[in-house]
C-alpha cells in the first residue's frame, strides 16, 4: 500500500486517537497509523512538536505537525473545507458545535478515562490485550513487559484515588444528562442541526470506552472479564438515552466512516 500524505502517532486505546480518527474518516481523508508504546512515546512525541507535546494523538499532515485532538479537527477543518462540513461557518451554530466540543473534550474525555482505569484495575484485569492488542508481537511483548511500569504512571498521572474516581463518576454522569438536554432525549438526533459534527464526534468517541460496542476499539474480546463496576456502569448507560445516541452514532455514522481503517492499522503497524 503506497503511504500516504498524513500519518497519525497514537495508542490504539486511547478514545482521544479514536475521536480523531473519526474525524479523519469523516473528511473523507486517507492515513498511516503508527502505534505508539505508553511511556517510550514522548521519544517520538517530543521530537516531533519540538518538545511541546508529549501526548498522543499527533497527525502529520503533508508536513504540518498538529497534536491534540481538537487542535487536529479544526486543522482538517481549516485546511480541507470542501470535504463534508463538520463545523459550521458561522453564526449561533458553529458556536455551539464549538462550546459542546469542548465540554465532551473535558468532561467525557478525562473523567471517563479516569473512571475506567480505575475499575479496570481494583478488579485486577488483565489490560495488556486491550492496549496491546493491535502491534505485532515484538512489541506486545515488550508492552507487556512494561505494563507494571505503565499503570504506575497511569494512577499517578490520572490520580486514581477514592475522591477523585468518584468525582469523575459524578462528571461523567453530568455529561450525561447534558447530552440528553441536547438531543432533547431522542437518540436520533445531532446535537447541533442535521447532520454529524466535531461535537457529535467528541461526544460520541469519548462515552464510547464505556459501551464496548461492537466494531469500536472497546468491544469486548473473547474471554475477556469485566469488572463487575464496569459492567453496571454500561448496562445503566446504555438504558438511557445517551447511551443509545452514542450507540446509534457508532452504529450509524462510525460503521459507514471506518471502512478500511483495519488495512490501515496494520499496513501502518507491518
Amino acid at each position: 500500500m503506497p503511504q500516504s500524505e498524513r500519518k497519525l502517532y497514537q495508542f490504539p486505546i486511547s478514545h482521544y486517537c479514536e475521536k480523531t480518527r473519526w474525524n479523519l474518516d469523516a473528511k473523507g481523508l486517507s492515513y498511516d497509523i503508527e502505534n505508539l508504546i505508553p511511556g517510550p512515546h514522548r521519544l517520538v512525541t517530543k521530537r516531533l512538536t519540538k518538545g511541546n507535546r508529549g501526548t498522543v494523538p499527533v497527525l502529520v499532515d503533508r508536513g504540518v505537525v498538529v497534536a491534540d485532538s481538537t487542535e487536529i479537527a479544526l486543522h482538517l477543518e481549516r485546511t480541507y473545507p470542501s470535504t463534508p462540513a463538520l463545523v459550521p461557518v458561522s453564526g449561533s451554530e458553529r458556536e455551539r458545535v464549538l462550546e459542546l466540543e469542548a465540554f465532551f473534550d473535558e468532561t467525557a474525555g478525562k473523567h471517563v478515562r479516569r473512571w475506567a482505569y480505575a475499575h479496570l484495575f481494583a478488579g485486577n484485569a488483565d489490560i495488556a490485550p486491550l492496549m496491546f492488542g493491535d502491534f505485532p508481537a515484538p512489541l506486545r511483548l515488550l508492552g507487556r513487559v512494561l505494563l507494571p511500569v505503565i499503570k504506575q504512571a497511569i494512577r499517578k498521572q490520572y490520580q486514581l484515588t477514592p475522591p477523585k474516581v468518584e468525582e469523575s463518576r459524578v462528571k461523567l454522569l453530568e455529561g450525561l444528562e447534558r447530552l440528553e438536554r441536547e438531543i432533547q432525549g431522542d437518540p436520533s438526533r445531532y446535537l447541533v442541526g442535521a447532520s454529524l459534527s466535531i461535537a457529535d464526534i467528541a461526544a460520541a468517541s469519548l462515552y464510547g470506552p464505556l459501551l464496548a460496542i461492537e466494531g469500536s476499539p472497546y468491544a469486548a474480546r473473547p474471554g475477556e472479564i469485566v469488572p463487575p463496576a464496569i459492567a453496571e456502569m454500561r448496562a445503566a448507560v446504555l438504558a438511557r438515552p445517551a447511551g443509545q445516541w452514542v450507540l446509534r452514532r457508532y452504529q450509524e455514522d462510525r460503521r459507514r466512516l471506518a471502512r478500511g481503517y483495519g488495512a490501515r492499522s496494520e499496513a501502518a503497524n507491518g
